[in-house]
């Protein structure tokens, strides 16, 4: 079926749905309208003569919508659905417009139709290369330990480069304390607790952990295994925060994250052994001066690490894959006002010591090979400057402009210099106080790219700097929308539509057992390519009263072409999904219970499909049919959550929380497998697909 036939039904949809939603809440938000303010700010003060009149307006939990992008408070996701038990940062964000909903052991954020190592994910200004554990159940973050969260897809600041696709800019909690305070949560998977501890009246300090003990409860998961043991699987994740204001003026923040997952499992058929453990670690020291009435200067130094393992045994042999990246890097930014508007300029600088995915055998078919082959040494930096000025009343203009480059050493050799300029350019108009359109415009290059083994998102994949045989990686971003606000601010909904072309793109040739070879060298075996990514994309939004939530969607498509695939013609990205749709909601029927649920539903992901198989002597040969020409089935699930409130003391709270991750039991296909019937009679061979499913229902 075409797209344009497919317009149609969705447009019904979407009209029903939002109707449907109105139509449930427009009792509650007729009585509450009354009593909402119109602003959107914390506080606004009158001054008539000698008498002052404030209000407060209700704080949104999830804000941003009318510039085009959103941010998240996480002090006030408490009422939001819950994964798990937990207000999941990531698992949030995946609920929003452009995000495209992962499928079961899918943990990458994939933005705008991009790869997941397009989208950029800092924590307190360091990269986080991986941001979540095994199967995606649970980001790395600890939400108690977070003080907000922002999603750039359009209009995105000069200062973040390096990335193809959008940003995730997580901050952690700097607020000084007066007394110690504590947040534990305890739960059937894992448990988490942060300490905040007053250190005099000028520092505090913020102390976080989580553990899991996850492999108590996948007995479950051995049956789609052909009778291997259930894994042992566990995961823990550390922080620490250190906050200092010497004076008004200054502020010194170091932040520090580690955390790392473990996975074997036994295969009693052939008697094998497996494992995959991978590491995560992110730091930073960051000084924000104010240097004058109308300049502030930051500075910032960070640390990122992340490495994965693989490895396989069986009898006296063993294959492993490990990988590596680490980075260091400084950052500087200086915002002062100019006689018209305001400027942000600054520079930074990253080194990258990279280990590509390389074999490591021992008596394997008779080869060893332990000695890893020269890691790349690539050096990243840019320069950047940004203006917003405001003009002929309604218009506001945000002019970008990012200077990038990069170069390698090393025993691979002084590779040629890669760069350029990166302009970047948003014009909003605003039609009212409430109504507003943004066009928006970025040329991005990313020079450090992502190499995906698995096609589901494991961290089995890799990273792989731009090299002499490598291009960088570069998109043309345009975006289009308008944004509404209404019912003095109860309601906003936006509509943007965007396209982005891309250029430089990896893909593996999928010759995973030429590892084996000890002449195996990684830039052998990958192609680069072009892409197109387009879609619109819509957001309603209740903000206030006992029921509030949101209602999100995204038509889009993710376009691949490739030299050595298909003769270069097009075919869609394995990450395409033609619909996604997430529906949040939440329910306060009474001030001790908040009662939410979220569905999703997302079009199935596109694979290659066997078409038919022949025997060639003692050899079974596979035919497929077009790359990427078939589709898994429809991805939908259910999750409610109910919190009641069992107490309400000044010094201390306490709640009981029921989580049902995919509640109506659907058992979303994680692969199919291929199963072959072979008819005696007719000496026909047939095929058939039958999907394989991780689980049914998860409660905790």
């Amino acid at each position: 079926m075409k797209d344009n036939a497919m317009e149609t039904p969705v447009k019904r949809f979407l009209t029903l749905a939002l109707t449907a939603l109105l139509g449930c809440i427009a009792q509650t938000a007729l009585a509450e309208n009354a009593d909402r303010p119109v602003a959107d700010t914390a506080d606004t003060t009158e001054v008539l003569d000698t008498s002052f009149v404030s209000t407060r307006a209700a704080e949104k939990q999830i804000s941003g919508l009318m510039s085009g992008n959103l941010s998240l408070d996480m002090s006030k996701l408490s009422t939001l659905p819950k994964f798990f038990g937990t207000n999941d940062i990531m698992k949030t964000l995946q609920l929003m417009p452009g995000i495209q909903t992962s499928g079961e052991l899918d943990s990458g954020i994939y933005i705008r139709g991009g790869d997941a190592g397009h989208s950029a994910i800092m924590l307190d200004g360091a990269t986080v290369y991986n941001p979540a554990h095994l199967m995606g159940f649970f980001s790395i973050f600890n939400s108690d330990h977070l003080k907000s969260s922002t999603l750039y897809k359009s209009d995105i600041p000069a200062k973040y480069g390096g990335r193809l696709g959008g940003v995730v800019d997580i901050s952690v909690k700097d607020e000084l304390l007066d007394r110690v305070e504590g947040d534990v949560n305890v739960g059937l998977l894992s448990s988490q607790a942060t300490l905040g501890i007053p250190i005099g009246k000028k520092s505090a300090m913020y102390l976080s952990g989580r553990a899991s003990y996850f492999n108590y409860m996948l007995s479950g998961i051995a049956r789609v295994m052909n009778g291997a043991a259930a894994p042992d699987y566990f995961f823990q994740d550390w922080n620490i925060t250190w906050a200092f204001r010497p004076d008004e003026r200054n502020s010194v923040r170091i932040n520090g994250y580690y955390g790392g997952d473990r996975m074997a499992f036994s295969q009693r058929t052939y008697q094998a052994d497996a494992g995959l453990r991978w590491h995560n670690a992110a730091a930073s020291v960051t000084w924000d001066s104010k240097t004058g009435e109308k300049t502030d200067m930051e500075h910032s130094l960070h640390f990122s690490m992340f490495d994965n393992h693989v490895q396989i045994a069986q009898g006296g042999a063993s294959f492993g894959l490990p990988s590596s990246i680490m980075d260091a890097g400084y950052r500087g930014t200086l915002e002062f006002l100019l006689p018209l508007g305001k400027m942000k300029a600054g520079w930074d600088y990253v080194y990258h010591h990279t280990e590509v995915q390389h074999p490591a055998t021992d008596n394997l078919y008779g080869f060893s090979a332990g000695n890893p082959p020269a890691p790349y040494h690539t050096h990243e930096f840019g320069a950047y400057a940004d203006w917003s000025v405001n003009f002929a009343a309604a218009f506001t203009l945000n002019a970008g402009l990012r200077y990038s480059g990069c170069v390698q050493s090393g025993l691979h050799g002084t590779t040629p210099f890669y760069g350029g300029p990166e302009p970047r350019l948003s014009l909003s108009y605003e039609i009212s106080p409430t109504m507003r359109m943004q066009a928006a415009y970025a040329l991005q290059r990313q020079y450090m790219g992502q190499v995906s083994v698995s096609g589901m998102g494991l961290p089995t994949d890799f990273w792989v700097p731009a090299s002499a045989r490598i291009r960088p990686q570069s998109a043309h971003s345009t975006s289009l929308g308008f944004f509404h606000s209404f019912g003095n601010g109860m309601f906003e909904y936006g509509i943007e539509a965007y396209y982005k072309r891309l250029s430089g793109l990896l893909e593996f040739d999928g010759a995973l057992f030429d590892m084996i070879n000890m002449a195996y060298n990684v830039e052998d075996h990958l192609m680069s390519g072009t892409g197109n990514n387009y879609g619109i994309e819509l957001m309603f939004k209740k903000n206030y009263g006992k029921v509030s939530g949101w209602l999100s969607y995204t038509l889009g498509r993710a376009e691949r072409s490739f030299p050595g695939i298909m003769d270069g013609k097009t075919f869609p990205s394995k990450h395409d999904r033609r619909h996604n749709l997430s529906l949040a909601v939440t329910w306060n029927p009474h001030r001790r219970w908040d009662l939410s649920a979220v569905f999703i539903y997302a079009s199935g992901t596109a694979f290659t499909m066997p078409t038919a198989l022949y025997m060639v002597g003692e050899n079974m040969i596979h035919e497929y049919g077009p790359h990427n020409g078939a589709r898994m089935p429809d991805y939908h699930r259910l999750d409610l959550s109910a919190t009641y409130l069992l107490h309400t003391g000044r010094r201390f709270k306490g709640s009981l929380n029921l989580s049902v991750y995919n509640a109506y039991a659907r058992e979303n296909p994680l692969y199919l497998d291929v199963k072959v019937y072979y008819d005696k009679e007719t000496e026909n061979i047939s095929l058939s697909l039958i999907g394989q499913s991780l689980y049914s229902i998860l409660p905790s």
